[in-house]
């Protein structure tokens, strides 16, 4: 019995550790993302990256690694909390920023008239 619960411990722990790699892989590809765009649509995307998935990984290596199944329901409540309110906030920050005026590099629809292209001066 006692090796079969070292084995599971050790199986979560395998887990946790897998889940962290598998988020400071995403967090190092937002931040490369976010210093490299010139594009205010891409780099909002790329710290979207960084925000949800790396999060969202953090999260579930603590709700794999869980003492205990009330810990693992808070960390469940956080994770959906996390899935719904990071891409809303990423949605209304980009919503704003093309109602503002602030054209994408290159549009994906026509422009508005007098828009202000991101990235054109630095060419």
């Amino acid at each position: 019995m006692s090796q079969a619960l070292d084995a599971v411990n050790l199986a979560r722990d395998l887990a946790g550790m897998a889940l962290c790699a598998v988020a400071s892989v995403f967090a190092i590809a937002g931040t490369l993302g976010m210093l490299l765009q010139k594009d205010p649509y891409t780099r909002l995307q790329a710290s979207s990256l960084v925000g949800t998935t790396a999060t969202f990984s953090v999260l579930l290596a603590a709700l794999v690694t869980a003492p205990s199944v009330a810990i693992a329901a808070r960390m469940v409540v956080i994770i959906a909390f996390f899935l719904i309110s990071n891409p809303t906030t990423t949605h209304i920050i980009a919503k704003y920023a093309w109602n503002s005026g602030i054209a994408p590099r290159t549009a994906p629809r026509a422009r508005k008239p007098g828009a202000k292209v991101a990235g054109d001066d630095d060419d």
